[in-house]
């Protein structure tokens, strides 16, 4: 590829850079060549080898220096992270430039571009790396990945079949490191235990049993206080969600309907998923229910979806299993030890089914200045961060310990996972559990271990163990791939008429299907919204997702 100079190509990356830090690569010549060599020239085909003169490393980066307490004078820049990376491989980090937020972020690493004067590593999103390769910037990783990646870092990429390393390849070359967003992260439902048992009712399945248990805890006075004073379901605004609380996916999911994605409809054509006939059929029955009373009244305008719940005036809250950690799960508990919470994959479809939707699996992208003399050094401090942070290396295992110092603070913000890591981890301590034995348990999961322990001896003694021990054991058990099926997406990136008229079409949209629930609007409003937002651009956004996928194809 040329390298590209114009004033054209540099005034759209600087334009990019109102985007969030994602990805970005590049069809550059690797400049690690068959054999990859340290500074004196030995062959160093390990993961882990130590550079036997100093390497410097330059990056640009937004951390937010003000919510971080490091001890002892450190700083972002000169800390324990970066002198343990240092002491491991002979690697000096050092940052280029650093800003306190994103959006200054975005502005400086414009001006870097447009200068030509780019840190040696840095954090981009999907667009910009593919505007930063066609200006041929950055380097390609092909050999340093396939040589240099520890098999942890490979294992966690591969753990997402092509759907990760795929979106950071160029014309065949590895443009970039991604982040990656593991999967098992979606709304499950889980419902006041105590309530259903005080009430002699099962556990519901089906949509129409989940709202039979919401009426019957509206209804007869579960908490037993003589009172009309309790709830079935609440939710938020924005209706559906992943990796969030009080949303209605897990019901738009047993009506096969799912908001905002892009996907195959049955005909196999690309699809935007708010607007098939499916979400018609979701928004008439979330209308229903809320006509009923099964929904919360209120839950359009409550400042906290929380509230309900943490006052213990609530039966079911829509949360992913992460749900105990936090209000209102652990909240009810604190006013109410006697309040019991159980997980549930359910509503389920006419088939018996539990569905989900998927989140982007590559969220953001590391990339390399074409021209850096040591991209091995990129790959080999990416190892050791990623070991150190897993607690695996004993020499990293008591730096900050107990401090709380975040992730972020280590050289790179990329965080790496195994995308079935939830249930992959809770099977392990289960079995360690039952087995009474902790012995071949990470620290990480130890740690888990030993709060359930804790929860075991004295329940809800320590509210922030009963948590740990109910998200571990309780809520990520739901997320066995038995218990649920995934609605794949076919597109997460962002497409020209999407950059111009997203914003827009998404208010519509959300604004229509709000109405819509709460009685303001017929449900007929479903149909002229779909015209209403296929003209306002939703078509042309279609033909270019379409064609992205074309591409994608062909990789």
């Amino acid at each position: 590829m040329k390298v590209k100079t114009t004033a054209v190509v540099l005034m759209s990356l600087t334009l990019l850079m109102t985007a969030c830090t994602t990805g970005s690569k590049e069809a550059a010549p690797s400049t690690v060549p068959s054999q990859t060599k340290d500074t004196q020239g030995a062959a160093k085909d390990d993961p882990f080898s130590k550079f036997t003169q100093p390497i410097t490393l330059s990056l640009g980066k937004a951390i937010n220096t003000k919510d971080i307490n490091l001890p002892n004078g450190d700083t972002v820049d000169n800390n324990e992270y970066f002198r343990y990376i240092e002491k491991k491989l002979n690697v000096k980090v050092k940052y280029a430039w650093q800003t306190e937020t994103l959006e200054a972020y975005n502005q400086k690493l414009s001006v870097s571009i447009a200068s030509r004067d780019i840190p040696d590593a840095f954090i981009v999103n999907e667009k910009q790396m593919k505007q930063l390769a066609e200006a041929d910037l950055i380097a390609d990783l092909t050999n340093v990945y396939q040589k240099l990646a520890s098999p942890l870092v490979k294992g966690y990429y591969e753990s997402y079949g092509d759907r990760v390393l795929n979106r950071a390849t160029i014309n065949g070359k590895l443009m970039s490191l991604p982040y990656t967003n593991i999967g098992g992260v979606h709304t499950i439902t889980w419902i006041r235990q105590d309530w259903l048992d005080k009430l002699g009712m099962k556990a519901p399945k089906t949509l129409d049993d989940l709202a039979t248990v919401a009426k019957a805890f509206i209804e007869k006075d579960p908490d037993g206080n003589g009172q009309n004073d309790t709830y079935g379901l609440t939710g938020s605004q924005e209706l559906s969600g992943y990796n969030s609380m009080n949303n209605f996916s897990p019901i738009l999911g047993a009506l096969h309907a799912y908001k905002g994605q892009w996907m195959s409809d049955k005909s196999g054509n690309v699809s935007y998923s708010s607007i098939l006939p499916e979400m018609k059929t979701a928004l008439a029955k979330l209308r229903d229910l809320y006509a009923a009373g099964i929904i919360d009244k209120q839950f359009a305008i409550r400042k906290d979806p929380n509230e309900l719940g943490a006052a213990g005036k609530l039966g079911i809250v829509m949360a992913p299993w992460w749900g105990p950690y936090g209000s209102p799960l652990t909240d009810s508990v604190k006013n109410d030890p006697k309040a019991e919470w159980k997980a549930y994959s359910v509503p389920v479809d006419a088939d018996g089914k539990f569905n989900t939707f998927d989140v982007d699996p590559a969220a953001k992208y590391l990339v390399v200045r074409k021209g850096y003399e040591y991209p091995d050094a990129v790959m080999k401090v990416l190892n050791v961060q990623v070991q150190a942070g897993r607690l695996l290396d004993p020499d990293a295992k008591d730096i900050y310990k107990g401090l709380n110092i975040p992730f972020y603070v280590w050289p790179f913000d990329l965080l790496l996972d195994y995308e079935d890591v939830v249930f992959k981890d809770h099977s392990k301590l289960k079995s360690a559990w039952e087995a009474k034995d902790p012995s071949k348990l990470s620290p990480a999961v130890k740690i888990w271990y030993d709060n359930v322990k804790k929860n075991d001896e004295n329940p809800k003694k320590d509210i922030a163990a009963w948590g740990e021990a109910m998200a571990r054991m309780e809520g990520s058990a739901q997320y066995d791939p038995a218990n649920y099926v995934i609605a794949r997406n076919v597109f997460f990136g962002q497409t020209k008429t999407m950059e111009q008229k997203k914003a827009i079409l998404d208010k519509l949209e959300n604004e229509t299907f709000l109405k819509i629930i709460l009685g303001e609007e017929p449900i007929d409003k479903f149909d002229s919204f779909v015209t209403e937002w296929k003209r306002l651009g939703g078509d042309q956004i279609t033909k270019e997702v379409e064609q992205e996928v074309e591409k994608q194809v062909k990789k």
